[in-house]
């Protein structure tokens, strides 16, 4: 089952992408193969220009201050699992304070290296980055490969706090939202928010052939499922498509 999700808001726009850089960034970090030590490199650089935005950190800071108000109002309930709910909160404060402290820029160790920013010149460059045009790249690829997870982890360690914040904040906001099985006709799905404000939109469907078209505001939602082509322009849809509907708000 293919999962698609749509962020109604900047602050989970980026959270999303933060979590696909950092999942990315950490496959390539494990690997000893040079070329994809390279990928981890270009990774670092998109990490590093989300997690130094100031409106990001004010609105998440703002978000987990919120979601702690509508976890303490819980405290009293019976039906809630009161020592999850005490580990919940402190992850909370944990990882809002390990963004608090990150003061500054995080990404200045990347920004403040010669080396790096050498490499990001030419990252946009075919070929830019030969041996021909970075020697000193060139050399580190071919140097043992502890020795480049440990420069790759020097540089991500200031983002690391990005990468826990970010799995709290997307964890919570996901387990908020209940799935329902729903039909998209002729492959067009419409709906009403009823006045709700939501944060994210997940679908989830099983045909790995289809993929989603996704609209939003706060007076409809608009779903198309569209067959995916390699050769020609993706087609909408025109048979019924069952498929999970999640609508979140922490």
């Amino acid at each position: 089952m293919i999962v698609y999700e749509y962020p109604f808001n900047e602050l989970v726009r980026s959270m999303l992408r933060l979590e696909y850089l950092f999942a990315r960034f950490n496959h390539f970090l494990r690997s000893d193969d040079p070329e994809l030590h390279h990928n981890a490199i270009a990774m670092l650089f998109d990490l590093g220009d989300i997690g130094s935005r100031g409106d990001i950190k004010s609105l998440l800071l703002k978000e987990f201050e919120r979601q702690k108000y509508t976890l303490n109002g819980l405290k009293s309930s019976q039906k809630v699992d009161q020592e999850a709910l005490s580990q919940t909160i402190l992850d909370i404060d944990k990882a809002a304070l390990d963004i608090n402290r990150s003061m500054g820029k995080p990404n200045a160790v990347i920004t403040e290296s010669e080396w790096l920013n050498g490499i990001r010149t030419r990252l946009n460059i075919p070929g830019g980055t030969s041996p021909i045009d970075l020697p000193s790249y060139h050399a580190w690829k071919n140097s043992p490969s502890n020795q480049r997870r440990e420069v790759l982890e020097k540089y991500v360690a200031p983002l690391l706090p990005w990468q826990e914040a970010c799995q709290i904040f997307l964890r919570l906001l996901r387990q908020s939202g209940e799935a329902k099985n729903v039909v998209a006709h002729q492959g067009s799905f419409q709906q009403a928010p009823s006045g709700k404000v939501y944060q994210l939109m997940r679908i989830a469907v099983e045909d790995d052939l289809l993929f989603s078209e996704i609209s939003a505001n706060k007076y409809l939602l608009s779903i198309r499922f569209m067959k995916t082509d390699r050769d020609c322009k993706p087609q909408l849809v025109s048979d019924d498509v069952p498929f999970r509907l999640t609508l979140c708000q922490f």
